[in-house]
């Protein structure tokens, strides 16, 4: 539906927010509804350098290639490049339009991305930053073909209606991806564990209370929110940068030699599985120290604040890991195989685990 009355913005979007799945739909609802094939919703820079790029009725393929060309760069991206300008101009959250675009087509240095357009049949549309922060910004579009033509004042006007509850939406779903960090460290405060939950640009989100009493006592340093101490195999810093880093390592292992003859601080780190539709904000890893190996109780507490695992799917996740058989852990739970099974694809999902052998990997580092 291209035309009619204009859904409840704040009901589409706030929808989007608590069921972030469901950003694709509401970005489609608001293409239909300013008459464009395309919604988009993309962050760029700064923790967001891990970008997201969502984009309704859009070939993968051609997601990619964007990528392939730099196509988040203001010297080729004449809708990035927009911004930019206003952005210097003190203007952080103007609504952009094909009229802005043409201003600063002669100063791109590449026609890659111009050529980009045409080829997927974009060269027209509207835009507003909904966020505009420390960790980069979070822009909202419509793509529009060129049989759709330039908008209208009357789209841009429904845009911008559409615009103010998804600024909304974004705020709200980035505030509880905040409080994620936050709840993890009051998990492990619970259970006895000094943790470190860290961002994707390896800065500190949130501390346990035995963390922060390691940074009072200066055996570990932290500046702008960047962790670092020397130890063995690597210094802290690198061990982090492990973790963090595209095709690094999922899970490492140092050790601190604290000053004053204090004994020797044993850290892991563990990289948090990929969560689907995340604006930026949820935990990238987690650093810890004394994690509970010999006590169950808290190894099932354990894995269900690092993996957000029920305690049903720790239990199940422990037993597997103890030997037992499916048929056996079936029976000992009083369950049916299907719903064993069930609950444990749940756990590969939930540890971004492909099948029980590597999920048995990651068990042993944090069960050995």
């Amino acid at each position: 539906m291209r035309s009619g009355k204009s859904p409840d913005w704040n009901d589409v979007f706030l929808t989007a927010a608590l069921e972030p799945e469901r950003w694709l739909e509401a970005l489609d609802v608001m293409a239909r509804h300013t008459g464009a094939t395309h919604g988009q919703l993309i962050g760029v820079g700064g923790a967001r350098d891990i970008p997201f790029n969502l984009v309704t009725n859009f070939e993968s393929s051609a997601l990619q290639k964007f990528i392939d060309i730099g196509g988040g760069s203001p010297e080729l991206n004449f809708r990035i490049a927009a911004s930019v300008r206003h952005i210097e101009r003190g203007q952080f959250d103007p609504l952009l339009y094909e009229r802005h675009y043409d201003d600063v087509m002669g100063a791109l240095r590449s026609s890659h991305y111009l050529e980009f357009c045409e080829e997927v049949d974009i060269p027209f549309g509207c835009q507003t930053n909904l966020v505009l922060d420390g960790v980069g910004l979070i822009g909202l579009a419509t793509l529009r073909k060129r049989k759709e033509g330039r908008t209208t004042s009357i789209q841009r006007r429904v845009f911008a209606q559409a615009a103010l509850a998804a600024r909304r939406a974004v705020r709200l779903q980035e505030r509880m991806e905040g409080e994620q960090a936050r709840f993890l460290a009051g998990a492990f405060d619970a259970i006895g564990v000094t943790a470190f939950i860290l961002d994707a640009r390896g800065h500190v989100l949130a501390l346990s209370a035995t963390a922060e009493e390691h940074l009072i006592r200066g055996d570990i340093r932290m500046s702008k929110k960047m962790l670092d101490a020397d130890g063995t195999p690597f210094s802290l810093r690198q061990a982090i940068d492990a973790l963090i880093s595209e095709g690094g390592l999922h899970h490492v292992h140092l050790r601190l030699d604290l000053p004053l003859e204090k004994p020797a601080l044993f850290l892991e780190g563990f990289r948090l599985p990929a969560r689907p539709w995340s604006l930026g904000k949820l935990p990238h890893a987690i650093l810890i120290a004394n994690a509970p190996r010999r006590d169950r109780a808290g190894i099932a507490t354990f894995l269900t604040a690092l993996y957000g695992m029920t305690p049903a799917e720790a239990d199940i996740a422990m037993r597997l890991y103890d030997g037992k058989s499916r048929s056996e852990i079936a029976a000992e739970r009083s369950v049916t195989a299907e719903t064993l099974r069930g609950q444990i694809k749940s756990l590969y999902a939930k540890t971004g685990m492909e099948n029980e052998a590597a999920l048995m990997r990651l068990l042993g580092a944090i069960m050995a």
